[in-house]
């Protein structure tokens, strides 16, 4: 029995080395895919063309945002975590009209009208493990209807654009997560009155507002 008991605890003893040398592996990847992502200091975001944008209770438009991006910065939060902070001066949202949007993939939108998308600030986390990405965006929705001097004030949006699944108390959308630093982010918000009597109505607010933004992050 004592010859036994000392096998066993020899046994022990050997499999304890291999135990901490696991260990060891493991601490090496990680610090070396930590050394990987702290290369990285800037991220460009570029949008893509099936990305769609809906108000109320209107069916969503189909929006073509190709050539829409920009630049920010990248500052590695650890365990594959980056924080992505764009510069708005230069973040790039293309005018939704009759040239970018049509109704249900179908009928353009009609030419008076214009949306000018002037964002305010885009910053969040990125998950490289996962693929997951949340960013709060803020941004001012103005609209126009061409020659017309009718300009009434800017819709304020605030809302978390994620990977995930966003819902509003209308609307809902699921994002996609990235896969080769491509996929699909989604955001509701709710939109406030304005004080301008036709758009209140025309767009019965307060109401929902979607966005779903088709994207590629390029990171250098």
């Amino acid at each position: 029995m004592q010859m036994q008991f000392n096998s066993s605890r020899s046994g022990m003893r050997a499999r304890v080395p291999s135990v901490r040398a696991r260990q060891a592996r493991v601490s090496v990847v990680r610090t070396q895919a930590a050394a990987q992502t702290s290369q990285y200091t800037r991220v460009r975001l570029k949008t893509r063309s099936d990305c769609e944008l809906a108000v109320s209770f209107y069916p969503r438009f189909k929006y073509n945002a190709v050539g829409g991006g920009g630049w920010g910065t990248v500052t590695d939060l650890g365990d594959g975590k980056l924080h992505l902070n764009f510069d708005t001066s230069v973040l790039v949202i293309p005018d939704m009209s009759y040239r970018t949007a049509t109704l249900m993939g179908l009928l353009p939108m009609p030419p008076p009208l214009n949306i000018a998308i002037k964002p305010v600030s885009l910053e969040g986390i990125l998950d490289q493990v996962t693929g997951e990405v949340n960013l709060n965006f803020e941004s001012d929705f103005y609209f126009t209807a061409g020659p017309l001097p009718y300009q009434p004030p800017g819709l304020k949006i605030r809302t978390v654009l994620t990977t995930e699944t966003t819902k509003g108390a209308h609307l809902t959308a699921s994002g996609r997560r990235l896969v080769s630093n491509s996929g699909v982010l989604v955001g509701t918000a709710t939109v406030d009155r304005v004080g301008d009597l036709f758009l209140d109505n025309f767009l019965q607010l307060p109401n929902d507002a979607l966005a779903v933004m088709a994207c590629e992050f390029m990171f250098e």
